[in-house]
């Protein structure tokens, strides 16, 4: 877990150096960076979607997601919670900032592997190098989005520790083919962030979350109705 904790320091490190620094970036900046960041978060996610191996589990995994996302009303909820917290003095969401940072912090590749390799096998350099790499973003993205970069911190606490410890758990259970699609997923998420990010189209990225978790169930059922196929195609 040291390198989920690691990354966790490093964010909120980055976004305070980040919050109190704002004031000397001009807004013109802080605007150019998003777009620089929704750029790099588009280009990084058509690196993920390119080795996907269940296009059909992927897609199927996205539409149930989204539904139940939207049915649980899972982004509305997050932002009506997060907006306690937003200040009459500032002009910028808590929940917007909040939501993009722990999107773009948690959903990757790197994420995945990273806390793959430190289940499995303890090892936690690809962690440091991500959470290095987060602290330079939360730095320019706390000075563009505000005070919800800094409690993404948490999110990438409870979101990476909890994967790890799956690893730890059930890893060794996971499929090479799943952990692509996984990945795969994760770029398409990102995509969203990205478009959200360089103001071209706004999306409910939360409501689109469960699709992670049902990817898995889905590929399980149609890995056991392709093995009942070949079977009966032997028989």
């Amino acid at each position: 877990m040291i390198g989920t904790l690691f990354n966790t320091v490093a964010v909120a490190l980055g976004a305070s150096i980040g919050l109190v620094s704002h004031k000397y970036i001009p807004v013109k900046s802080q605007n150019k960076i998003l777009m620089v960041f929704g750029l790099f978060t588009v280009a990084l996610s058509i690196n993920m979607i390119s080795d996907m191996r269940a296009p059909i589990d992927v897609f199927l995994a996205l539409i149930l997601g989204t539904l139940l996302g939207q049915t649980l009303s899972l982004n509305d909820r997050l932002s009506l919670f997060t907006a306690k917290f937003d200040k009459p003095t500032e002009n910028k969401s808590v929940g917007s900032g909040l939501i993009k940072a722990t999107v773009l912090f948690c959903v990757g590749g790197l994420t995945l592997i990273g806390c793959m390799d430190e289940g499995l096998k303890g090892e936690s350099h690809l962690l440091f190098i991500k959470g290095t790499m987060d602290l330079i973003s939360s730095f320019f993205l706390a000075a563009a989005l505000g005070r919800g970069v800094l409690y993404s911190a948490i999110g990438v606490l409870l979101f990476q520790g909890s994967l790890t410890l799956f690893f730890m758990s059930f890893g060794s259970h996971i499929s090479t083919e799943l952990i692509l699609d996984l990945t795969a997923l994760g770029g398409i998420l990102l995509l969203a962030l990205g478009i959200d990010l360089m103001d071209i189209k706004s999306f409910k990225i939360i409501d689109l979350l469960p699709a992670l978790i049902i990817l898995p169930i889905i590929h399980f059922f149609h890995s056991v109705i392709v093995e009942l196929t070949i079977f009966e195609f032997i028989q």
